[in-house]
C-alpha cells in the first residue's frame, strides 16, 4: 500500500525546499496492488453471487449427468456436499474483507479452500479418470493471474501439485468407477466451459484494474512534473532575486576597490573602505535572509521560557543599529513564560524589530509590549514611523515584495512562518503618516503545527 509521509516544516518551507519524500513516487507496482486490492473489496461481493450462482447451475448439471449414469448415490450426494461447503466458506472468506490490507491474505485463503474442493471432488468421482480432472489447476492458475509471478503464486502452485499428487496415490476404491464415454464427455465440456469462462471473468476484471491503475500512474507522472517545474521555476525565480540583489554591491565594491587601488594614500581611503565592509554586511543580510527562507523549517525545539527576556534579547542585538538611526528601543511588560523555541522566535521578533527600526525616522522609537492573559500571550512591535499604505499593507507578507530599497521581503515570511508553527498568528495595523503595529498571538497551551494561512501575513489597515 501507499504511504504518504509529511516532511517537517510548514508548506512555506516546502514550498522552496521539498524533501525526498514529498516528490517520491508511488512505484508502478504498488498502484496495481492498490488499485487490485480495492476493485475486489468492491467487486468482491458481486463476484461471489455470480460464480456462485452461476457455479450452482453447473453444479447441479454436473450431478445430474452422474445421476443419469447411475454413479453410486453416496458419491454423488458427496459431490453436492462439498459444492455447498465451497460455496459457505467462500462467502465467509469474501464477506467481512473490508482493508485493503486483508485482501491478499483473504485470496489465499480462497486459494487453499477452492483447491481441497476440486482436488476433493475428483477423488471421489474416478480420480485420474474423472471428468472433473481439467479443472484441477485452474486455482493455481487463478493465483499466478491476481498476484503475478511471485513467490505466492510459485507456492500456491506447489501446494496444488502436492494435493494432486496425494490424489494419485488414493487406492482405487476412494476413486469409484469411471462414467461411461457418452456421460463422460459431456462432464468433461462443461467443466472446460465453465473453467473458460471463470478465466474469461478473471481476465476482464484484472484488464479493468490494469487500466484504472494505468490512469492513475499518468496522473501521478503529470502532478509530478507539473511539481517538478514550478519547483525549477520557484528556483529560477530564487535565483535571479539573489543575483539582482547582490549585483549592485558587487558593482560598489568592484569601484571602490579599483579607487583605492589607484590611490591608496587618498584621504577618502577609509570611508571607501567603510563603504565596502558596509556593502559586504549587506550582501551577508541578503544571503542570511534568502538561506533563511530557503531551506526547510526543522522541527521546534521547545522549552519553557520567558518571552519578555527573549524580547530584551532582541532590544540588545540591535541597539547598535537603532542608535545608528537616531530611534530610541523601549520594551514594556513583565516576565511571562510560555512555552516555545527560542531560537526561533528570537529570529522572528528580530526580523520584525528591525523593520520598524528601518521604517521609523530620526528620532522616533520602537515600543516592544508583552501581555499576557488565561489563554494567550500577545507581542506588539509598534513603531512611530511612516506608516504603510492600504495598497502596500495588503501585500504585506507576500515573497519579496518590499517598501525598502535594499529589502527582499521575505522577513516577514520567515516570521509568520514561525510564528505559525507556534500555532499563533500575525497581525498587522498600520496608519500612514502615524506608524505600523506588529501584534503577534501566541497560545499559551502546548505548541501546535497548523498550516499556515494561504497569505503570510493578516493585514488590518485603518486610513
Amino acid at each position: 500500500m501507499r504511504s504518504q509521509e509529511e516532511p517537517a516544516g510548514t508548506s512555506l518551507a516546502r514550498g522552496i525546499s521539498v524533501p525526498d519524500a514529498a516528490v517520491r513516487s508511488p512505484s508502478p507496482d504498488a498502484v496495481w496492488r492498490d488499485h487490485r486490492n480495492q476493485f475486489f473489496i468492491q467487486e468482491a461481493n458481486n463476484t461471489t453471487r455470480t460464480t456462485i450462482g452461476l457455479g450452482c447451475f453447473v453444479q447441479i448439471a454436473s450431478i445430474a449427468i452422474f445421476a443419469h449414469a447411475d454413479y453410486p448415490a453416496w458419491r454423488v450426494w458427496v459431490l453436492g456436499g462439498l459444492y455447498l461447503a465451497f460455496a459457505v466458506g467462500h462467502k465467509a472468506i469474501v464477506h467481512p474483507v473490508r482493508d485493503p490490507q486483508r485482501v491478499e491474505t483473504a485470496f489465499i485463503r480462497m486459494s487453499v479452500v477452492a483447491q481441497l474442493f476440486v482436488v476433493s471432488s475428483a477423488a471421489v468421482t474416478g480420480g485420474i479418470h474423472s471428468p472433473l480432472l481439467p479443472g484441477l489447476v485452474l486455482p493455481s492458475v487463478v493465483s499466478l493471474l491476481f498476484f503475478g509471478p511471485y513467490p505466492v503464486a510459485r507456492w500456491t502452485a506447489v501446494g496444488n501439485g502436492l494435493l494432486i499428487f496425494a490424489m494419485v496415490c488414493l487406492p482405487a476404491v476412494v476413486h469409484g468407477p469411471t462414467l461411461p464415454a457418452a456421460h463422460y464427455t459431456l462432464a468433461v465440456l462443461l467443466g472446460l466451459g465453465w473453467h473458460l469462462f471463470m478465466l474469461h471473468l478473471m481476465v476482464g476484471k484484472l484488464t479493468m484494474m490494469s487500466n484504472r491503475a494505468g490512469d492513475s500512474m499518468a496522473c501521478l507522472r503529470e502532478e509530478r512534473v507539473s511539481e517538478a517545474v514550478a519547483q525549477l521555476r520557484r528556483l529560477q525565480s530564487v535565483g535571479a532575486k539573489v543575483a539582482h540583489e547582490l549585483k549592485n554591491p558587487l558593482a560598489s565594491i568592484k569601484g571602490l576597490c579599483q579607487l583605492v587601488a589607484r590611490t591608496p594614500e587618498s584621504e577618502r581611503t577609509q570611508e571607501r573602505l567603510a563603504v565596502v565592509a558596509s556593502e559586504i554586511s549587506r550582501m551577508e543580510t541578503i544571503l542570511n535572509e534568502y538561506l533563511s527562507f530557503s531551506r526547510p523549517l526543522e522541527d521546534l525545539k521547545p522549552e519553557t521560557l520567558d518571552l519578555a527576556a527573549v524580547g530584551k534579547d532582541v532590544l540588545d542585538v540591535l541597539a547598535g543599529r537603532a542608535d545608528h538611526a537616531g530611534v530610541a528601543l523601549e520594551i514594556e511588560g513583565h516576565a511571562t513564560q510560555v512555552k516555545g523555541d527560542p531560537r526561533r522566535l528570537k529570529e522572528a521578533l528580530i526580523n520584525l524589530v528591525s523593520n520598524a527600526i528601518e521604517a521609523t525616522p530620526h528620532g522616533g522609537r520602537v515600543v516592544l509590549r508583552v501581555r499576557s492573559s488565561a489563554a494567550a500571550i500577545t507581542l506588539e512591535v509598534r513603531d512611530t514611523g511612516r506608516g504603510i499604505s492600504t495598497e502596500d499593507l495588503e501585500r504585506l507578507g507576500t515573497s519579496f515584495f518590499t517598501t525598502r530599497p535594499n529589502g527582499t521581503g521575505l522577513g516577514v515570511v520567515l516570521a509568520q512562518s514561525v510564528i505559525t508553527q507556534h500555532g499563533g498568528t500575525l497581525e498587522y495595523k498600520s496608519t500612514v503618516g502615524h506608524g505600523t503595529t506588529a501584534t503577534i498571538v501566541l497560545p499559551t497551551q502546548a505548541i501546535s503545527t497548523p498550516e499556515p494561512a494561504p497569505r503570510a501575513a493578516m493585514v488590518e489597515a485603518r486610513a
